[in-house]
């Protein structure tokens, strides 16, 4: 997970309701409800792979945060073997193609939507604005819609799934802060929604 990578500008005061009306309906192409968490893993050159959260948007189809695949290694999700279908690093989201694994609800909703010891937990969660985030990488500089959001989010809760009360997509935790008070980013529903429509929209072109 990234760890204050952020620079955030034109702060925006906005209310949670208000942020929510231009949400998700719980997981884009999905099950209605908030979209519950599932463990992503990717193996790296050590013996602990390197560990994501996501969340499924479609009958086989996972989003998750692009960062986590940086390494190239072997993807499984939930256990299951998962095949790199699209990645965007300007807004860091990837979709997993993970064959028989179906779109679920979670049971709670309003908040950030976590794995704690193997089991989904909606994590207390408060959106304190809309910013526009830069997020600067080596020798390069992206700026992009984000949620500032006040949880305490762990290393691994990259890619989960940020609801409302009626499990409407907020946003997708990509970066949290160590300093002073909890802290974490999101990228907003808008991105997330245009980042898998255009998949969608690539998936259904002929060879595709």
């Amino acid at each position: 997970m990234y760890k204050t990578p952020v620079r955030l500008q034109l702060a925006i005061p906005t209310a949670l309701a208000a942020l929510a009306a231009g949400g998700c309906g719980g997981a884009p192409g999905g099950a209605g409800g908030a979209p519950a968490p599932l463990r992503v893993t990717v193996a790296g050159a050590g013996l602990v792979p390197d560990q994501a959260t996501g969340f499924a948007v479609g009958p086989a189809r996972v989003v998750t945060v692009a960062h986590v695949l940086a390494g190239g290694g072997a993807v499984r999700v939930a256990g299951r073997p998962a095949r790199v279908v699209r990645v965007d690093r300007r807004v860091d989201l990837a979709v997993l193609a993970v064959a028989g694994l179906r779109a679920r609800a979670a049971a709670d909703a309003g908040g950030v939507e976590v794995l704690r010891g193997g089991h989904p937990r909606a994590l207390a969660a408060h959106v304190r604005r809309r910013v526009t985030a830069t997020v600067r990488g080596p020798g390069s500089a992206v700026v992009r819609p984000a949620l500032d959001l006040a949880a305490a989010v762990q290393p691994g809760d990259s890619g989960a799934p940020v609801t409302d009360g009626s499990g409407r997509l907020l946003g997708v935790v990509f970066a949290r802060s160590d300093a002073g008070r909890p802290t974490a980013w999101a990228v907003d529903a808008t991105a997330v929604r245009a980042f898998v429509s255009a998949s969608s929209a690539s998936r259904r072109r002929p060879g595709s």
